[in-house]
């Protein structure tokens, strides 16, 4: 008689159930599956320490499925997927250097190209702070997978480094990759609104509203276009539904603030910006928009709390200086009003409202020859301006008839042939100067556009 021979039942036996329960969602019968086939094999069941860790993962036990995931690299160490998967942890774990050497090495024992390891590695970098190299790796995932959330993170890099033209370019590519992608949808209508491309922002912002119903970021896209139009109905139609979908969203509440006040409904755009301003008591424009709707009012006192929390949380900007100026002039305090302008000018150069009111106070505290250099510095920077407003007009028309007044008609012109012939001498000294003069001033001219561009984004 042939002797029998006992095989062992090999450890992959049940992987199958283990992989079914999963994906059933019979969670207590998978642990409790994955428990017994690892005390079986005595802790060398790579597979159930995979599957152990993917669902300690799961529940925001991260530590604990850094430690499976690194059992599975102990018992396989030629497996990139394991590697991987410790990698994840230890993003999580905010552990970014190590998640970075970790997905280097998945790299590097990898047997194809992976487009999953090159975005993680890009999403190090990023988090690291390296953008040139996160670009890098991030534009391989997308010549590699060409998946969303590849596209989305180097649209995100891009829109870091300010160049906007290339986060459209991606976008528009990423939505000939996923046409219905709602996100991809969103995020290209927004970026067309940031650069004043309005048409094929709506276009993109509403085929995601149609796509998804439910898209907040699209709704509040769509309500800022016809905000912008004046619109006011359609602009709050759209925000009332975003706002029951995200009601902790700043810009919803903001949005329909303002809304609120154009439509000369005081109260209620106060108890909206306060709302926006609950949520984020540190935002700028916020405080900004209350010291207005306060302004308009007459409640000047209240503008001026609003308004110099906003010029300490922003001192680079020209608007809230120019705010401030205002309710320090209702508040009867002209010389420090003068300051505010004078302010608001470094930061925004030619700004005409700006002008007019800086002549309004000189004029208010007595320097009448200060308040004709101001008006005829807006004259000059006004004279080719062929869409200007008829309110400043008309306001510049009352400024220059008070300093008759208060100056006489041929004083006034006197002063105003000594203010030119002045300009004129300085202008023939300044082109007499050799060529470094000139650089020093374009450097100037740059720094402040600069500084403008900064404030309009943010």
């Amino acid at each position: 008689m042939g002797t029998a021979i006992f095989e062992p039942s090999p450890l992959e036996q049940l992987n199958w159930l283990i992989h079914l329960q999963y994906v059933r969602g019979e969670v207590t019968k998978c642990k409790e599956l994955i428990r017994r086939q690892i005390k079986k094999s005595n802790g060398k069941h790579e597979y159930a320490f995979f599957k152990q860790g993917v669902m300690l993962r799961e529940d925001d036990k991260i530590q604990e499925a850094l430690e499976s995931f690194q059992m599975c690299h102990r018992l396989n160490c030629d497996n990139a997927d394991n590697i991987k998967e410790v990698a994840k942890c230890l993003f999580l774990l905010r552990k970014y250097r190590i998640a970075l050497e970790a997905y280097l090495e998945a790299e590097r024992i990898s047997t194809k190209p992976d487009w999953e390891i090159y975005q993680n590695i890009g999403q190090c970098w990023v988090s690291l702070g390296e953008n040139a190299k996160a670009k890098e790796y991030t534009k391989k995932a997308v010549q590699l997978g060409k998946q969303e959330c590849s596209y989305a993170l180097l649209i995100k890099i891009l829109i870091s480094e300010g160049d906007l033209q290339a986060a459209i370019t991606v976008s528009n590519a990423a939505l000939e990759a996923c046409p219905d992608s709602t996100v991809m949808l969103t995020e290209s209508g927004l970026l067309h609104l940031k650069v004043g491309q309005i048409q094929p922002a709506f276009q993109c912002l509403s085929s995601a509203v149609a796509l998804n119903p439910s898209c907040s970021a699209a709704l509040l896209g769509i309500g800022c276009i016809t905000q912008a139009h004046e619109e006011y109905e359609v602009a709050l139609s759209k925000y009332k539904i975003a706002v029951q979908i995200n009601p902790d969203s700043i810009a919803l509440w903001n949005n329909i603030g303002m809304c609120f006040f154009a439509k000369q409904k005081y109260i209620a755009a106060i108890s909206c910006l306060k709302r926006a301003l609950w949520i984020s008591p540190l935002n700028w424009k916020v405080l900004l928009n209350l010291g207005l709707v306060h302004l308009s009012t007459n409640q000047p006192a209240s503008a001026f709390n609003f308004l110099c929390a906003a010029v300490n949380l922003r001192p680079d900007a020209a608007l809230p200086f120019l705010a401030l100026g205002c309710a320090l002039f209702e508040l009867k305090d002209p010389e420090n009003s003068l300051k505010a302008f004078q302010q608001a000018e470094l930061f925004s150069k030619n700004d005409y409202g700006i002008m007019l009111n800086s002549t309004l106070a000189l004029l208010t505290i007595g320097q009448h020859e200060q308040a004709l250099i101001a008006l005829e510095k807006f004259k000059k920077a006004s004279e080719n301006d062929g869409q200007l407003d008829k309110q400043v007009i008309d306001f510049s028309h009352k400024l220059e008839n008070k300093l008759k007044k208060l100056m006489g008609k041929n004083e006034l012109e006197e002063l105003s042939e000594s203010l030119l012939e002045n300009s004129e001498v300085t202008n023939t000294k300044q082109n007499n100067d050799g060529e470094e003069d000139n650089v020093d001033i374009n450097k100037n001219s740059e720094n402040v556009n600069v500084r403008n561009l900064q404030s309009d984004e943010v």
